[in-house]
């Protein structure tokens, strides 16, 4: 039956291609219903402060559950063995408490002085403009990589196909679509998409995994414990557990976070998203079965990434496959958006001086055309250094905590502290990851942020 699957008639793959591109076509028609006449800087970058709870939950959990998590963690599982489980549920689990605290404190401070992004918050908050450029330089640092590795996962995707299209031109198309996302409605129209994203992925991960266990029984190539034993390679409980801390912190602030709390339209609207997020980790223990199915049955994926996909294929009709294929699309192409967006409102408002709001929203889909057509043609050309690099983004914007937490709780720091905590936890972070320098298996990016918090918020020796 397997083998079959190579060999699939011209009618299956059309039906497989036609549900595919169905969902495309769909997902632009929602977007086009997002449209708004009109509009300000405020209303394309943050949706203008007005969506209200179920758009808030729908893009902030869309950010949590990209196609990262969709192929990443069954991928990860298939290649690292059960342990990577913990991490990767452990940081998103604890995020969401830590968001119910902070982000409606973030959203009070930012509408308090109409910020859009965290720089415009550490400007007004802190009173510095080099700090609001500096901190601004080094989050878009931190997000280039991310656009690429979303079109690292399309290239999965796309790569079940057999189209005669070069993939260089399949990615540019993807990132036009994305692009006319944002371009008819700024931040709304991938919230409005989330909707339609979040069913389908719902659905295909529900659907795969129920017939990975109607079909475990028939042809299991090997017993499972032995195949989800960790490797060897896979570092211990403490780097585990640190991690943890550094990414939900460091989620919490994100530049494409950070632009949904200010989207939404108060912190009531976003403390009740907060409790339900939650409900989301049901997906986690269905992608750990299909996992499990891809670690012990054939075909084998080509990659570990490639893990879900290859079970799906070969558990679904080819029309069930191809609306599975247009979820993990959307699930890459909204948060995409969404990255686009948060990056271009850095440089428009942060980086690039006196633009006016016209201004702004014109340099903004210039950045967004600009960014995603670099992420798309990196990824295909230098995929594995942009993978590398993806590894340091938790590195960086985590350096930003000490900051947000000022001032979401008020704290009387000075510009100068916060400075001097980022300059020595970028130091100290880049130090011990890159000199790869035995930390007794902590993650590097803890103990920096620790000295960057004891910098910040230590008792001022100072006689008052």
């Amino acid at each position: 039956m397997h083998s079959a699957n190579k060999f699939l008639p011209l009618a299956s793959v059309s039906l497989m291609t036609i549900a595919f591109l169905l969902i495309l076509l769909a997902s632009f028609a929602l977007a086009l219903t997002s449209r708004q006449r009109g509009g300000d800087a405020r209303a394309f970058f943050t949706a203008g402060g007005q969506l209200n709870t179920v758009l808030y939950f729908v893009l902030a959990v869309g950010e949590t559950y990209s196609i990262g998590t969709v192929l990443g963690f069954p991928g990860g599982v298939y290649a690292k063995g059960s342990t990577l489980a913990l991490w990767f549920v452990g940081y998103i689990l604890l995020a969401f408490p830590v968001g119910f605290v902070l982000y409606p404190r973030l959203w009070r401070a930012g509408r308090a002085c109409g910020a859009m992004t965290l720089p415009d918050l550490f400007r007004r908050c802190f009173g510095s403009i080099l700090l609001e450029r500096v901190f601004a330089l080094l989050l878009m640092l931190c997000l280039l990589p991310l656009g690429a590795s979303q079109f690292i996962g399309l290239t999965t995707v796309l790569a079940q196909f057999d189209w005669t299209l070069p993939p260089d031109i399949l990615l540019l198309g993807a990132a036009l679509l994305t692009f006319l996302y944002v371009g008819i409605s700024g931040l709304r129209a991938p919230a409005i998409v989330s909707l339609l994203k979040d069913f389908l992925v719902l659905v295909a991960i529900a659907a795969v995994a129920v017939a990975a266990l109607l079909a475990w029984p028939n042809g299991a190539a090997r017993p499972l414990q032995p195949a989800l034993q960790p490797l060897p390679s896979l570092k211990g409980d403490s780097f585990i557990i640190s991690t943890i801390l550094v990414q939900a912190l460091g989620f919490c602030v994100s530049p494409p976070t950070v632009a949904s709390i200010f989207a939404a339209k108060s912190p009531l609207s976003i403390q009740r998203a907060q409790i339900f997020m939650p409900l989301y980790m049901a997906l986690f223990p269905l992608l750990f079965i299909v996992a499990g199915y891809a670690l012990t049955h054939t075909p084998q994926p080509p990659r570990p990434d490639a893990a879900f996909l290859t079970a799906a294929k070969a558990l679904l009709p080819s029309w069930g496959f191809g609306l599975t294929l247009a979820g993990a699309a959307l699930s890459a192409l909204v948060v995409l958006a969404g990255i686009g967006l948060a990056l271009a409102a850095i440089v428009a408002r942060n980086l690039v001086p006196h633009l006016n709001d016209t201004e702004q929203k014109r340099w903004g889909l210039v950045i967004v055309a600009c960014y995603f057509v670099l992420s798309a043609l990196g990824a295909r050309h230098a995929g594995t250094l942009l993978t590398q690099l993806n590894t340091l983004f938790y590195l960086g914007v985590s350096q930003a905590v000490p900051g947000a937490l000022a001032i979401a709780f008020d704290r009387p720091v000075s510009a100068r502290r916060v400075g001097m905590g980022l300059a020595a936890g970028i130091s100290i972070a880049s130090v011990l990851k890159l000199g790869d320098i035995e930390t007794g298996g902590i993650n590097p990016a803890l103990p920096a942020l620790l000295f960057n918090m004891l910098i910040c918020f230590a008792p001022s020796t100072k006689k008052q």
